[in-house]
């Protein structure tokens, strides 16, 4: 069974790298190597750090640790479905030394480049490192739908008065109680959420856009969380719901985060020029759109029928909590024996040029 899987493994990286036209030979087969490299190895490790890189690293916050050490800020947006499925979209690194202008700028045109590809689909989804005014203006402006979660001291103008957005709360009727499973040392707890919306303006430039507030309070505990919501949902029980459902969504992300640093040592990259670093996000992207999106469909045969038994309660919550780790130890498994090799089949492309295909052994 483990040929099998492996087989089929293949043949869905052979159907990814089969669609891409704006690469060169060369950049195609690098990628492909790479990618595989990454899948076999669970590792970006590359080569000794040299000293010259040193001079570009800068102070930046460990977002685990909070501690200040020497390294980049890197950029990384996903895509997540209402089944808690995630496809990584866009992961890059950023320098002021090499020409970075602010944090606010490189989040404005990862977003404008993420938009070029999807339209208007989906919704963006931010925590409160979004909650600036530069970011704020930005994000209501250009996206057609906005989860921003707020600091308790931010200020919204509701019925032509600003108030701070703890202020709001006593305005809000709770119109709603929603319950969320969290898993805890391996035990499912659950937590009721209160939610309310309150409709609330906000102007970019001249220009007045109708959002709400949502706001959710924990019963038990009485933590509160203040979401700011830009959708063409027009009833607060709907987009008090629609928001909480959608801004839960993204704590799937932070899972991710936590696996590539883990399982793939993103932390110990080690190569010697910013832009070989940037290679390297963009390859190790890609390996995760394998993992993540293109081999989906084998995840649940990957753990079951494998024969690598990495599930170690034997009970079905594995199989619908957090799965990534496991996939990633069994594809590194499976393509372990994997090599490429190139042919030139008989075929010509469109300047006359033999056709280079790459197969798996």
């Amino acid at each position: 069974m483990d040929k099998i899987l492996t087989k089929r493994i293949q043949t869905q990286l052979s159907s990814y790298f089969s669609t891409i036209t704006a690469m060169s030979k060369p950049e195609t087969r690098c990628l492909k190597n790479m990618v595989l490299g990454i899948l076999k190895s669970k590792s970006v490790f590359v080569n000794q750090i040299a000293a010259s890189l040193r001079e570009c690293l800068e102070f930046v916050k460990n977002g685990d640790t909070g501690k200040i050490g020497l390294g980049y800020n890197v950029l990384n947006i996903n895509a997540i479905n209402t089944y808690k499925e995630i496809t990584p979209l866009y992961n890059k690194a950023y320098s002021y030394e090499m020409g970075a202008l602010s944090s606010n700028n490189e989040i404005k045109k990862a977003v404008r480049a993420v938009k070029s590809h999807i339209d208007n689909k989906g919704c963006w989804v931010f925590d409160r490192g979004a909650d600036t005014g530069i970011l704020k203006d930005f994000f209501i402006s250009e996206c057609s739908k906005v989860i921003i979660r707020l600091k308790r001291n931010t200020k919204l103008s509701y019925k032509d008065k600003a108030y701070k957005v703890s202020q709001l709360v006593p305005k809000t009727p709770f119109l709603v109680t929603q319950t969320v499973t969290k898993i805890k040392k391996d035990k499912p707890i659950l937590r009721l959420y209160e939610l309310g919306a309150i409709p609330i303006c906000y102007t970019v430039k001249g220009i007045t856009y109708p959002l709400w507030l949502v706001v959710s309070r924990d019963k038990k505990h009485g933590g509160l969380c203040y979401l700011l919501v830009k959708s063409k949902l027009t009833t607060a029980i709907e987009v008090a719901k629609w928001a909480f459902e959608g801004y839960g969504l993204r704590w799937k992300i932070e899972e991710y985060h936590r696996h590539i640093k883990q399982e793939y040592k993103l932390e110990d990259v080690q190569l010697k020029t910013f832009n070989g670093l940037q290679s390297m996000l963009a390859i190790l992207t890609v390996a995760m759109y394998i993992i993540y999106k293109k081999i989906r469909t084998l995840h649940f045969s990957l753990l079951l029928d494998a024969g690598y038994n990495y599930l170690n309660k034997q009970i079905v919550g594995e199989l619908t909590n957090f799965i990534y780790y496991k996939i990633s130890k069994v594809v590194s498994i499976l393509l372990m024996p994997t090599r490429i090799r190139w042919n030139v089949s008989e075929s010509t492309n469109a300047e006359g040029s033999p056709q280079l295909k790459f197969v798996f052994n």
